[in-house]
This record gives structure tokens, sequence and C-alpha cells, in this order.
């Protein structure tokens, strides 16, 4: 009998696990029908804006539809082409890395740049953001690959 009630539990427990959940996590290919269109995008330094304290790169997505808002979702991640053996790095955003630059007259100067984004139909805006404000410099060339999820 107890052993009865052991076996239920773990049923019960592995079919609770299991439930259905939605994933929206960008997975490994863009076959046609996987419900998933995967787009790369390269925005060079001159695409990049100075706004507010900060910069954006306003990218045209066609694909993002009414749909897309309502029923499905967008991921975005940064792009480092060829940086593994020829295969490319993602890094999912939001995205935070802390930079060590050396400073004029000698010693380390620290900040940390933030890059995340918005979407909407048809566009998304990608923002990149340093710890210090500094908007003197214009983010380098970056590239990004876009999943977006029915």
């Amino acid at each position: 009998m107890k052993s009865t009630r052991i076996i239920a539990l773990l049923f019960a427990a592995a079919f609770l696990s299991t439930g259905c959940v939605r994933s929206y996590f960008p997975g490994p290919s863009s076959e046609s029908g996987s419900g998933m269109t995967v787009i790369d995008y390269d925005v060079t330094s001159g695409n990049w804006r100075e706004l507010n304290g900060m910069f954006e790169a306003v990218l045209s997505v066609p694909q993002i539809t009414s749909h897309i808002v309502s029923d499905g979702n967008v991921q975005v991640s940064r792009r480092y082409p060829g940086e593994n053996n020829g295969a490319d790095i993602l890094t999912p955003l939001p995205a935070i890395r802390t930079e060590v630059v050396e400073a004029e007259g000698g010693g380390d100067y620290y900040f940390t740049t933030f890059i995340d984004y918005e979407w909407s139909k048809g566009t998304i805006s990608i923002y990149v953001t340093t710890s210090d404000l500094y908007t003197g410099d214009r983010p380098g060339d970056m590239y990004f690959r876009v999943f977006i999820n029915e």
C-alpha cells in the first residue's frame, strides 16, 4: 500500500512538472514552419544616434506584425561573428559588461556598458548606455540576431 502511494506521488509529480509551457527562448534553428523567424542585423558605428545620454539604433523589422505584438514574442541577442572557432557567439539582451580602458596620464578607467532593446510593430530600438553617460564616442559596429516567435 505504501509503495502504491509513493508510485502515485511520483507519477503526479512527473505529470505536473511536464505541464504545457510556451517557451520563448530562441532555439538553435530557423527552419521553415517552426514558428520562429531569425534575422541578423549589422549596426555600424554611423547608425548610432545620441539620445539623452545614450545611443540608439532603430532596426526596421517588418516581420514584427500586429499578430506578433499581441500573441508572439521577440528576443534579441548581440552576435559576435566567428568568435568561437568560426562559429558565432550570442549574448541575450539585456546585457551588462564592465570594461577597462587605460586613462590618460596612467591608471585604468572602469565603466559599465548596458545594452537593451524595445520592440513594437515593425521596429526594434537598441540602446547602448555607459555608466558614466559619456557620449563623446559612438559605439562601434555591433551585430545582432533577432528571434521572432509566433
